[in-house]
């Protein structure tokens, strides 16, 4: 294997060599083969360290021997190449004229150029540019050019050292000058590239300047679903070294593979520079209390330039294993020294012993199969794609609290100081090399199968590997994302594997070939898990985790319940990780100073290339605040599930889907609630049970009273010792059991003190009027509701779907009466539904009793034309009611959202909210605020006056405060208008919101069947 890939490796040099000859018609941006001028070699992060303390905080920013270049610099940008400044690198050039710009951060967002948020396409392959894809070349006229510079000046005591200067982040393409000097040139943006300037250096001022491309020949490898953005976007800094100094270093930190019990370690290091006498390089390893664990010296034979040092196997018995659960680190320093022992380099990083490796068909990290509880996580922040180490902390915070235990790298690396907070607190990563074509589709034209491109994608897999090898967070490596499959990975795979043997390597389009560890398809429903699972040709060998599936875009995420449910009972299917973590979207200011959350097509001019909203996808908007499909993917990734055996005696099995945590390290709480609200008896309960084990236990016979129809059984796990982020009062699981206790009871209705009047529209047979004490409850008819404003998964369905429904017309009903009656005590209406064309599409009956109490009955019976009506939204009714009534409370799921196939997370109990907080206001106006298993809701306005619904049957309700006209038609949240009403909508039905935008549509057992339907509710008047 390894002979074959260094012929491959040494053909590729031979055939690199005859490139100046061929591109010289071109500039190096314009060739696939201009990865890089004079770069280091890629190694693992040297940064300098002032003590043990500092790598074990990671707190290299504060070595005397590190500068940041971040801040102000000068700035000139131009449209065209032919146009920049030629020769703005020289220090004698003035620019005392131009703008300054943030560095890092992308120039879109700093006001130069247009932001285009694409998917599979190039944005440059458009009529907008003049240009059609030709790898490797793009457009020349309209590739935009920024040029930075900056000043700079060398602290003393950096004389006679070595001095480094790296950029960790660049797009697309960029020459780079110190003090006038060329030191190169770079391709790929999410790796660092790094000179050695030294030689370059003067005393004093010194002047960097970077010439940056919007679109290179690198261009065509990324290709992600993303804003394409341009600039310094990632951090620039110096760092300084002794003349020999430590260029880069591997460690081996492994565990036995029969007991998983004792901790393997191994280092590897490489010397460079010379040396005017004998050095050693020395390395300790400290626990988390700063003991040392292991200790090693060796000398440096060589005064040459370069030194390979290999230290002896060592063992830790019972060593702390690293894990999610239990991330355990251990400090690994690193001390170059001189004769008399003196530390002339300290650097190290943070080492966790792990095993991470596919067994007997499954994934499995410390020699235990799990489950990727994952998410995908684009870089993204109103600055672009620089992201803050503050919004990075926020971001895993609340992964770890809604019990995401995976994060994959979509889909390239990403800033370091991610990879430190993921081996700190414990998320299990794939790291992705920056690697998309997906422009280029998968077939012929694909660049996998084009070895001219084999030296881009080998350069881009070697960087990120070797830049972080030594994480332990990382366990899984994967090669690319949509790109084809073809040489290109095949290589690139053997080359991964000749050299990482402790995880995983996959690649997506690889699919069952053999170059992928892992079979990792993305979107893929239920069903084609359960048939991998059971597929015996070819042999199953490697575990199914998907890499992307439930996507979350709008209101979204139906269905997870079922994925799980297959997670949980097939062994080699484990798991995946949800696209995706953060809307890519912007916060903008109208020309009304009204503010909304921005997408694909809002910058630029008519016609800019654009994927729309389809870039906000995410778990979490923007800011970093949740919607509401996140609390379900805490709810069923949660670790700890319960059953309700025996209702009698309240018996309960547990099982604990920790992987390394006995559940003795929880508390459990548990309350037994009346559908009144009353507290019926509460506790507290310790259970012994291991990692993957089920407990039985039971609670007790509880006798519940008779003045409830059923109570609820709460269960809630709080950890007994604080962990990052999750104190000893957060909840980290729950479920509740519903509890029948008296079945006929009901609750006394008095009389209301003041005269119920309703009326029916003759023309319509709709409920228009509905009055208490002379005062008008309603602000519209009470009408047959089939139709709701479309989500973007309902815009996505393959079947049914928005398309259906406005097909059939249920977005612009009307009712028309074929037969009115009405007296003092009810009456009864037949109406035809036509749509805007006039053309039935089905009949209502309605029958209105109203009863001594003032309570109103309204009984529906809806039959369809399935000649004309597939699909149905909702089945319900639908009116407005003045604002002053915005006051919300009801017995049912809460207290967010909850759809039919999102309800998990929903526990049914008591609340009280409004109609504002019952809106989410997704990047995209859509459906929302829909409210599950029903009992009875009230709309009152503050004083406590108002109207109370009620069902014999669970129903579905909604309350907002724009019509669903204007939620529908609007396209960003900026175009929603108050105009005195809320919108309420009472279903007997309500389809789910499913993952159409991409994945499977709503689930069969989750939709509105097209039949028949009767249902009723009961009005009546609440005054204080």
């Amino acid at each position: 294997m390894k002979k074959r890939i260094t012929e491959t490796l040494l053909g590729l040099l031979a055939f690199v060599c005859c490139l100046p000859m061929m591109a010289q018609q071109h500039p190096e941006w314009q060739s696939q083969y201009a990865i890089g001028l004079n770069k280091l070699a890629p190694h693992s992060y040297v940064w300098p360290y002032k003590n043990a303390g500092d790598v074990r905080n990671g707190n290299y920013e504060d070595s005397p021997y590190y500068m940041s270049l971040n801040g102000k610099w000068k700035f000139h940008w131009v449209k065209n190449p032919d146009n920049r400044p030629k020769d703005f690198y020289k220090p004698s050039f003035y620019d005392g004229s131009w703008a300054e710009i943030n560095v890092p951060g992308n120039w879109e967002r700093q006001g130069y150029g247009t932001a285009i948020y694409v998917n599979e396409t190039y944005e440059f392959d458009d009529k907008m540019f003049h240009f059609k894809k030709n790898p490797p070349l793009v457009p020349y006229e309209e590739n935009e050019v920024g040029s930075y510079r900056r000043t700079f000046s060398i602290p003393a005591s950096w004389k006679d050292r070595r001095v480094v200067i790296c950029c960790e982040g660049v797009i697309s393409f960029y020459y780079i000058w110190v003090n006038g000097h060329l030191l190169g040139y770079n391709q790929g943006s999410k790796t660092p590239a790094e000179w050695d300037i030294t030689d370059k250096l003067q005393e004093g001022e010194n002047t960097v300047a970077l010439e940056v491309y919007r679109w290179s020949a690198g261009s065509y490898l990324e290709c992600q679903d993303m804003w394409r953005l341009s600039g310094i976007e990632r951090d620039v800094y110096l760092y300084s070294t002794p003349k020999q100094y430590i260029a880069d270093y591997k460690v081996i930190s492994s565990l036995d593979k029969k007991e998983y019990k004792e901790g393997i370690f191994g280092l590897e290091a490489t010397v460079e520079g010379p040396s005017a006498s004998a050095s050693s390089l020395s390395y300790r390893l400290e626990d988390a209390a700063g003991r040392t664990v292991l200790r090693g010296e060796q000398p440096i034979k060589s005064r040459g330039l370069s030194n390979f040092i290999a230290f002896e196997e060592q063992r830790i018995p019972e060593v702390k294993p690293w894990s999610a659960e239990h991330p355990n680190l251990y400090t690994l320093v690193l001390e170059l020294k001189n004769p008399d022992g003196e530390v002339s380099e300290l650097t190290g990083c943070m080492v966790g012993f792990r095993t991470s490796e596919i067994k007997d068909g499954r994934f499995c990290i410390n020699g235990v199969p799990v489950l990727v509880k994952g998410t995908n996580r684009h870089e993204h922040s109103q600055l672009g794609r620089t992201v803050s180490k503050e919004l990075m902390e926020e971001d895993i915070k609340l992964m770890k609290q809604h019990n995401i235990n995976t994060v994959r790298n979509s889909h390239y690396p990403t800033h370091p100081y991610w990879y430190q907070l993921c081996d700190r607190y414990g998320l299990y990563m794939i790291d992705e090399a920056n690697v998309e074509s997906h422009g280029m589709g998968y077939g012929a034209a694909s660049l996998a199968k084009d070895s001219t491109w084999l030296p881009a994608h080998m350069d881009r897999i070697q960087r990120m590997y070797e830049r972080s090898k030594n994480h332990p967070a990382i366990v899984i490596w994967s090669l690319g994302n949509e790109a084809g499959n073809g040489i290109n990975f095949e290589r690139t795979y053997d080359w991964m594997k000749s050299i990482e043997q402790s995880r995983p390597v996959q690649y997506e389009r690889a699919e069952q070939n053999y170059n992928t560890d892992i079979y990792c398809r993305m979107y893929r429903g239920v069903d084609v898990l359960r048939a991998y699972a059971r597929q015996t040709e070819p042999k199953v060998y490697r575990p199914f985790i998907m890499t992307e599936y439930l996507h979350t875009m709008g209101n979204s995420g139906g269905g997870l319940k079922e994925y799980m449910d297959v997670f949980e009972s097939e062994p080699i299917v484990q798991g995946g990780c949800i696209w995706d973590w953060v809307d890519q979207s912007f916060r903008e200011i109208d020309e009304n100073g009204k503010w909304y959350w921005s997408y694909g097509g809002d910058y630029g001019p008519e016609g800019v290339p654009s994927f729309g909203n389809f870039c906000c996808n995410g778990l979490v908007n923007a800011a970093r605040e949740p919607h509401p499909h996140l609390i379900e993917v805490k709810k069923n990734y949660q670790y700890i599930k319960s059953a309700l055996t025996d209702r009698r005696n309240l018996s309960l099995k547990v099982k604990n889907w920790y992987d390394f945590t006995n559940l003795n390290a929880y508390t459990l709480h548990w309350q037994v609630v009346g559908d009144n609200g009353t507290v019926i008896k509460e506790g507290t309960h310790k259970i012994d049970c291991a990692p993957h084990a089920t407990a039985d236990f039971a609670l007790g016979r509880i006798k519940l009273p008779s003045n409830i129809r059923e109570a609820y059984l709460n269960l809630s796990w709080t950890p007994d010792t604080p962990q990052p982020f999750i104190g000893t009062d957060f909840e980290v699981a729950y479920d509740q059991f519903v509890l029948p206790a008296g079945k006929n009871f009901h609750a006394q209705v008095s009389k209301p003190e003041g005269e119920v009047k309703w009326d029916i529209d003759r023309q319509t047979g709709a409920l228009r009027s509905y009055m208490y004490n002379g005062k008008e409850m309603l602000a519209s008819p009470v009408v047959l509701s089939l139709y709701r404003p479309v989500t973007d998964n309902d815009n996505r369905e393959r079947t049914g779907g928005a398309r259906a429904w406005k097909k059939a017309g249920l977005d612009n009903l009307v009712q028309k009466a074929t037969f009115v009656e009405s007296s003092a005590k009810g009456g009864k209406a037949k109406v035809e539904l036509l749509n805007a064309e006039g053309r039935k599409v089905g009949t209502a009956d309605f029958l209105y009793t109203l009863r001594k109490n003032g309570t109103l009955e309204v009984k529906t019976t809806f039959v369809p034309d399935t000649a004309v009506i597939t699909s149905l939204a909702r089945v319900g009714l639908a009116f407005e009611m003045p604002d002053t009534y915005n006051q919300v409370s009801y017995l049912g799921r809460g207290e967010h959202e909850t759809y039919a196939d999102r309800n998990r997370s929903g526990r049914i109990g008591i609340y009280h909210t409004d109609a504002e907080r019952m809106f989410h206001y997704y990047v995209r106006p859509q459906a929302t605020g829909n409210r599950t298993d029903v009992r009875w809701v009230n709309l009152t306005d503050e004083a406590g006056n108002g109207l109370t619904f009620r069902s014999d049957k669970h129903f579905q309700f909604s309350v907002i405060p724009f019509t669903d006209m204007n939620v529908d038609k609007a396209t960003h949240i900026n175009e929603l208008k108050r105009t005195g009403v809320v919108t309420v909508h009472l279903d007997a039905e309500q389809s789910g919101v499913g993952t159409a935008t991409c994945g499977p549509g709503v689930l069969p057992q989750y939709l509105v069947p097209v039949q028949k339907h009767t249902f009723e509710f009961m009005i009546r008047p609440l005054a204080k």
